[in-house]
Parts: C-alpha cells; structure tokens; sequence
C-alpha cells in the first residue's frame, strides 16, 4: 500500500465519491495507523465543516501550489479534460499535510483565508507564564505550556490567532475586524472584550470563560450552533456536549476573585475539584508528573488554593482534609494512601 493509494482513498472518501469496497479498504488502512487516523479525523472535520464548500478547497489548493511545486498536471491518473476534480484537490491537500509540509502552518491554512501563511508562535513551557502584544494593540497572558499562533500583522476582514493550551485575551475594539480565537473544537469570536479561552490537548475538555465584553462560539464540527455569552458565563464543551453556566467566585483574603482566570494573577484556585483534576494543574504549576497509586483517590474532592507554596507545601495542605500519603522523587510525585 502506498502513500498514493490512501491519499486518493482519503480523497475521495471527503468528496463523497469512494465506491464500497474503497470505502472498506481505507477503513482497513486507518485500523492500522494510529498516526493516519489522527490526521484523518482533523481533515474530516475539517471538509464536513460548512466551510468548506468547493470554492473554499480551490482556495486551499491554491494556495498550496503557491507554497510549493504541484505539477499542472495531476500525477494520480484521471481522465484527461477533466482537470482537477475535487476528490483529486481534496487529496493533494491531504498528502501535502500527511508528508509533514506545511505543517507549522496547518491552521491558517485550513482555518484562513486572509491572514499570510507565515505565522508566528509564541510558546510557554511548564511554570511559565507569558504575556505577548499583538499586532493591533490586543494583550494576549499565555498559561503554562500552551502555544499561540499568530500573523505579524492582521490583514483581511478578520483578525486571527491559532491557541493550544490557555490563555487570557484583551482584545482591541474593532468592529470591522472581528478578532477569532481558533481552538481544534471550537472557535471563539469577539470584537473587544476579556476573555479566557482553556482548550489543552489532553484534557478532556474545552473552557471559555468571559470577563467583559461579549463573545459568540461556534463548533468546528457544527458551524450552525452558536453559543453567546455574556459578562460572568462560562461555556465548556466536554466529550462534544456543550453547556453553559456562570463563572465560579472564590471568597478570601482579599477580594472576590475569579478562579477560571487567578492564574493570570499567579494563583491556582480549585473549588471542589477532584483530586485527578487538581492534579493537572499542579503538574503544569510545578512542572511535575503526578502518579495515583490508587485510583479511587481520584475522585476526593478539595476545595482551596494555591499561590507560593512548593508541591510538597500544596500536598500537605490537601492531606489536612484527606488522608493520603505522597513520595517526590525527582519531577515524579506519587500519591497513595
């Protein structure tokens, strides 16, 4: 089996013109490669969107043959004068993308039309927090360990940045150029507000919470459905299953705070959250990887917070209100009773 060969199935699997038995040979190739199942999903989500209507995927092609030397005539073979049809374009796009071409730049272009392919990536690691200015004056905090991609400069009708992991955005007004935050789910929309969009790739769900302002959210994979929120809301999307509530206030020392958005103050705030859940975010406060021995102290619910405490300083703190035991070895922490 070559790349060719699952590259034309792909093809023509997105166009809707693959017969049965093509349809049961890709389906066999993808059980077998995890790798190509993950870039599959990515691209079927991509071109079942209703964005991508055919005008839209000659864009792409387009622009890819810009980027590189595609052959003006097809290599795969077709009938002649028929040029290229859209299985055979939504194939080309789809093995630029699986050959690792392009691949930096992914988002802008499935998700852009306007913006210039070059973008720029601003990254964070564990324990690190970072603040980077656009170029239309917007403020964007980023978390620990996320990934921010970017234009140097916005251009076109709509100003665009690609998130991985979390981040705090005080966007400049501009009406005429609404300002969208691309997540691999969903897409945040604004004008000028502040906001907080959390969409790690290994947690099990996506989190926007709103300050001020307004904002309008749209699925990838249901463009149709859109989610407005208002001052105070938070929307989170978990295992594709949307909801909406309000924005969960901490009273302390102090002032009322927010605990979606404290770490853009240094503080990790959780109010009765599990165990596992605290868990991940202590090891992206302390760049450490926490291990449960026993799985059923998982779901023990605390509710505190944490702000210049060392790991073993936040655990001791947990072990008031439950007993357990913890071992720090290393980066490696293990919880246990």
């Amino acid at each position: 089996m070559t790349d060719q060969r699952f590259t034309e199935l792909l093809g023509k699997q997105l166009a809707g013109e693959i017969s049965p038995d093509e349809s049961v040979e890709l389906e066999s190739i993808l059980a077998d490669n995890e790798a190509l199942r993950a870039e599959y999903k990515q691209l079927q989500t991509y071109f079942e969107s209703e964005t991508a209507e055919e005008e839209n995927i000659d864009l792409v092609f387009d622009r890819i043959r810009a980027q590189i030397q595609v052959p003006d005539e097809p290599r795969l073979k077709v009938a002649k004068n028929k040029g290229y049809s859209v299985w055979l374009k939504i194939a080309a796009v789809a093995a630029i993308v699986l050959a690792g071409v392009l691949v930096y730049n992914r988002e802008a272009i499935f998700f852009n039309k306007t913006d210039q392919l070059a973008l720029k990536q601003a990254q964070t690691k564990a324990t690190e927090i970072k603040t980077i200015i656009l170029a239309d004056g917007s403020t964007v905090k980023m978390n620990s360990e996320s990934s921010l991609r970017y234009p140097e400069h916005f251009s076109g009708d709509t100003r665009n940045v690609y998130l991985s992991g979390e981040a705090f955005f005080e966007v400049k007004k501009d009406a005429q150029h609404p300002f969208i935050v691309h997540t691999e789910q969903l897409a945040v929309k604004v004008l000028g507000t502040a906001f907080d969009v959390k969409a790690y790739q290994n947690d099990a769900f996506i989190e926007t919470t709103l300050i001020r302002g307004s904002v309008a959210i749209s699925l990838k994979n249901n463009t149709k459905q859109t989610f407005t929120l208002k001052p105070n809301d938070k929307f989170t999307l978990v295992d594709g299953k949307s909801n909406l509530s309000q924005l969960t206030h901490f009273s302390g020392t102090g002032t009322d705070r927010v605990m979606e958005t404290a770490w853009t103050n240094h503080e990790l705030i959780y109010k009765n959250n599990r165990f596992d859940e605290i868990a991940k975010l202590f090891e992206r406060w302390y760049d450490v990887k926490i291990t449960f021995k026993e799985p059923e102290l998982k779901a023990v619910r605390f509710t505190g917070h944490v702000d210049k405490e060392t790991i073993a300083e936040a655990l001791n703190v947990l072990k008031l209100i439950e007993n357990f035991n913890y071992s720090i070895k290393g980066k490696n922490v293990y919880i246990y009773r």
